[in-house]
């Protein structure tokens, strides 16, 4: 059975992920007044798309040299699915690198910006049913969490198919197609985080709340996103590019943690072996001494009944 975190490290880590959340809710609410802030989307974009290449890359070796958990695999494939699509969208859109401070991207909803948030959002729900599947929970437990998103699943079903059915209707709704792919990657998001919340790995293990991090960041990222929050798209746009970008941090975060982590338990074991190692030492040493001491007393003896033998023959023989 794993060790659980102290409960005041557990308690540290929600309170700031609920003051990182606050403080970019802050930020969007003044987002408006920063004249700089749309210049640098597709610098934050291309940062993004480079971090979650870089984030692929440590989830698949992490896999790949601990051979650990599936949930690491598909994290990485993901992720460099994604990092790819970002940067072939913004080298798309600027026309290259050059104009990566002066372009400005000719779309509106990129096809490839909605392919990569619905593509990660439904391999981050993949990842928790591995990682479900990998886990000890209960069978009550599984049950409540089977309950609870197949409510979640059942309004979000409900809701897509009114604009569904707005769409075969032919009523004239902005970017409809874009909402409702928008909708389904936003309920992958948030049954992945109920999934993540109600598997309780985050009470053993770091890595989980740097997923629930970076999910909850992602869940922001993609409320911008949809066109039907959009009362400023410019200034919307931007703030689901930031949010995101966060939301990579935070994982990238939990990755070197996580391997920090592992260095000092592989440190540890080191010690632990070369402790036990001088101990062995140590008694192979007693051992040995006690061997010698035990033949230099039977030597010993046996000189000495060498010696009480000769003087019987000698009486015996002057008899």
């Amino acid at each position: 059975m794993e060790d659980k975190l102290p409960r005041e490290h557990v308690d540290i880590q929600f309170l700031s992920l609920c003051v990182s959340l606050l403080a970019f809710l802050g930020l969007a609410y003044w987002a408006g007044d920063i004249v700089w802030f749309k210049d640098f989307q597709p610098f934050i974009t291309l940062i993004s798309g480079i971090f979650a290449l870089f984030i692929g890359v440590i989830a698949l070796l992490r896999y790949y040299t601990k051979q650990s958990s599936l949930n690491f695999l598909f994290i990485g494939i993901g992720f460099l699915g994604v990092g790819l699509l970002d940067i072939f969208q913004v080298v798309l859109d600027l026309g290259g690198i050059g104009n990566l401070f002066t372009g400005i991207s000719t779309q509106v909803y990129p096809v490839t910006s909605v392919l990569s948030k619905t593509f990660l959002s439904v391999v981050m729900f993949i990842s928790w049913l591995v990682s479900r599947k990998e886990g000890k929970s209960s069978k009550g437990r599984k049950k409540n969490e089977t309950l609870l998103m197949g409510l979640v699943a059942g309004s979000f079903v409900l809701f897509i198919g009114v604009f569904i059915f707005l769409m075969i209707a032919g009523v004239v709704v902005d970017s409809l197609a874009v909402i409702i792919v928008g909708l389904v990657s936003l309920m992958f998001l948030i049954l992945s985080l109920l999934g993540y919340l109600l598997n309780r790995g985050w009470v053993t293990d770091d890595f989980n709340y740097w997923i629930i991090f970076l999910i909850s960041f992602l869940i922001l990222s993609q409320v911008f996103y949809l066109p039907f929050f959009n009362l400023e798209y410019s200034n919307m746009m931007n703030l689901s590019v930031w949010a995101r970008f966060f939301a990579y941090i935070g994982l990238l975060i939990g990755f070197l943690n996580s391997i920090y982590v592992m260095f000092q338990k592989e440190v540890s074991t080191q010690k632990e072996l070369a402790k036990k190692n001088k101990q062995l030492d140590e008694t192979k040493a007693k051992i040995e001494e006690a061997y010698l001491m035990l033949r230099e007393e039977k030597w010993s003896l046996a000189r000495s009944k060498g010696s009480v033998d000769k003087i019987l023959k000698d009486v015996i023989g002057k008899k």
